[in-house]
């Protein structure tokens, strides 16, 4: 290192460390006293100080080089010093826009562990070391990310990222010996349980979720006090809430558009896009973390489907069976069309397998076969010898899943109890056993998974039982059939109608009923009220619907007995035959 010749400098000082070189113990006060011992030794005045804690070098908008870079242009000083090429930028492009922003208002770039000259030589150790600089931090980046990935895909942990509203993450204590970890947060978790359960037994959208969240005066998870619509949606499709928290599920690309302010530019580097599900990294989360259960949070997902079909969107008519009819030819779903001033049904593929059909017709073929199963509920129960027979089918499928399942976990433990011996033996070193175990723990989690998700062998269940259950339904919904409005037919439909099946001549109707033990005393009071006792959005429809959600979702804990009912399809005469019609009557009356 050479002494700098120049006196009566007019000097600032720039000094920049990243969170990772805080964490090894590289302070960014340190680094000032080295370059403040160094300009006294040199009879430089020290006028101004800018650092960036905190910041990495890869990053060009920085609060204090971008201070520095406005006050150069003032002339508040002459000159810059800075302890390392690798302090200013690790990116040898933004190190070239640095230094000639710097040098082109007149000021001097100089760094303590270079000579101060201006010279040929000097430039080329500048540029060297800063593309070594960019090639370290390169280097960095992949060891960090292979860290981060060997943390989640082999040792199964949760990394300390931002906690999901309701969690709260414990950062590591290396002076406790603890490491970081996620712990329930009591309040918030109350709120996400009720958000689940509101959408699960009451079938309410985000918005009106949104709505009861701000009118009950919920804290948002900044603090605020009105709700948005995308952090309810966060959270009811967060899996983590169910036990399963995802890495890898981002990747950073270039934004699509950039704004024309040139600082703007700056400091907008990259944009996050979600990966394909197959590259996401799963790591099962202790009991003790899961908010709700994966039955419910299952339930949701599909009734957040549900919502998307039937949201209204601007329609100008209301379709009864909107979202419930699927092509048999395709299996898309239906979609409503006018064609002069009438109402129809086509496929929202457009396969031309099977022909539109008018929406008059469709109707009066499913609402009288409903109709006709719950006030005749044996029309129903005449199918549950059917139903038991795939019900006992998927539970042999079940038993044997479970028998494939265990056995590969015994030959892991046989594995294990290999490399154990072998290391009592000294065969193998203890660093590889590490290795070979961890190996073996994160093959063995995705077997525990699913030997979780196995249900246990079905016995034969009791006929009769079922057919009670079926009774009891078709009773409660029979009270209520009679004074159902438009609103209430189809807030009926979407509850028992799992969809519907159009085969041209003729539809299928593919129902679910909830399996019971009793009536559902319970379900029969009006809930046409908010929590807070205000009048709900949907009040003189909820009174006759909400109890039959409550029905379908909150009393669902033995599952569902679906069926079937086929019925032809009448069609009247369509508006071009009538034409035609009259027509041929005008012809022969003339």
């Amino acid at each position: 290192m050479q002494t700098n010749p120049i006196n009566n400098l007019r000097l600032a000082l720039y000094a920049r460390v990243s969170g990772e070189e805080q964490r090894e113990g590289q302070t960014i006060d340190s680094q000032i006293e080295e370059l403040r011992r160094f300009a006294e030794q040199n009879g430089w005045l020290v006028l101004y100080l800018y650092a960036d804690d905190g910041w990495v070098g890869s990053v060009l908008a920085r609060p204090a080089l971008d201070r520095l870079r406005d006050d150069a242009r003032k002339g508040l000083f002459d000159a810059v010093l800075i302890n390392d090429v690798d302090r200013l930028a690790r990116d040898v492009t933004h190190l070239g826009v640095i230094k000639r922003d710097l040098e082109g208002v007149g000021i001097r770039v100089l760094f303590k562990k270079l000579p101060a000259e201006n010279s040929p030589m000097r430039n080329l150790m500048v540029n060297i070391l800063g593309s070594f600089a960019e090639f370290e931090r390169e280097m960095i980046a992949d060891r960090t990310r292979r860290g981060r990935r060997h943390k989640v895909e082999v040792r199964k942990q949760f990394l300390g990222t931002v906690a999901a509203y309701g969690l709260r993450y414990l950062r590591k204590d290396r002076a406790a010996g603890r490491e970081g970890h996620l712990e329930i947060a009591r309040e918030e978790a109350a709120i996400v349980r009720d958000i689940y359960r509101w959408v699960d037994c009451e079938g309410l959208s985000a918005r009106k979720v949104v709505n009861r969240l701000t009118a009950l005066r919920v804290p948002t998870p900044k603090g605020g006090a009105a709700w948005q619509r995308s952090t309810v949606l966060r959270i009811l499709r967060s899996e983590v809430y169910a036990g399963i928290w995802h890495y890898n599920k981002h990747e950073r690309h270039e934004p699509a558009a950039r704004a024309e302010s040139a600082r703007y530019r700056r400091s907008t580097k990259t944009s996050l896009r979600l990966r394909p599900r197959q590259e996401w990294l799963p790591v099962i989360l202790p009991e003790q973390l899961r908010i709700i259960t994966r039955d419910r949070w299952q339930r949701v997902q599909q009734q957040l489907d549900r919502n998307r079909v039937f949201s209204l969107r601007n329609s100008k008519h209301t379709y009864l069976l909107k979202g419930l009819v699927k092509c048999s030819g395709c299996s898309k779903t239906y979609v409503g069309e006018p064609v002069h001033g009438k109402f129809y049904y086509r496929c929202g593929a457009r396969c031309r397998r099977l022909p539109s059909v008018r929406e008059e017709d469709l109707v009066n073929a499913v609402w009288p076969a409903v109709e006709e199963a719950v006030l005749n509920p044996a029309v129903i129960e005449d199918q549950v010898e059917k139903w038991m027979a795939r019900r006992e089918q998927k539970a042999e499928e079940a038993v044997s899943e479970a028998r494939e399942v265990l056995v590969l976990l015994k030959r892991l433990e046989e594995e294990e109890s290999r490399l154990l011996e072998a290391y009592r033996t000294g065969i193998l070193p203890a660093a590889v056993l590490g290795r070979e175990l961890e190996k073996l723990a994160a093959r063995r989690a995705p077997l525990e998974l699913r030997k979780g998700a196995v249900p246990p062998p079905v016995t034969k269940a009791d006929l009769s039982g079922i057919k009670r259950a079926v009774r009891y339904y078709c009773d409660f919904a029979a009270q209520r059939l009679r004074t159902l409005e438009f609103a209430g037919r189809q807030s009926f439909l979407r509850l028992l109608v799992k969809d519907i099946l159009f085969e041209g001549s003729k539809v299928v109707i593919r129902g679910r009923i909830p399996m019971t033990d009793g009536p559902p005393v319970e379900a029969v009071r009006d809930r046409a009220t908010t929590a807070d006792g205000t009048p709900s959005e949907t009040a003189g429809v909820v009174s006759h619907i909400v109890p039959l959600a409550t029905y379908h979702h909150g009393r669902n804990s033995a599952g569902s007995f679906e069926f079937d009912l086929v019925r032809p399809i009448l069609r009247g005469p369509s508006q071009h035959t009538r034409q035609s019609g009259k027509r041929a009557a005008g012809k022969r009356a003339a």
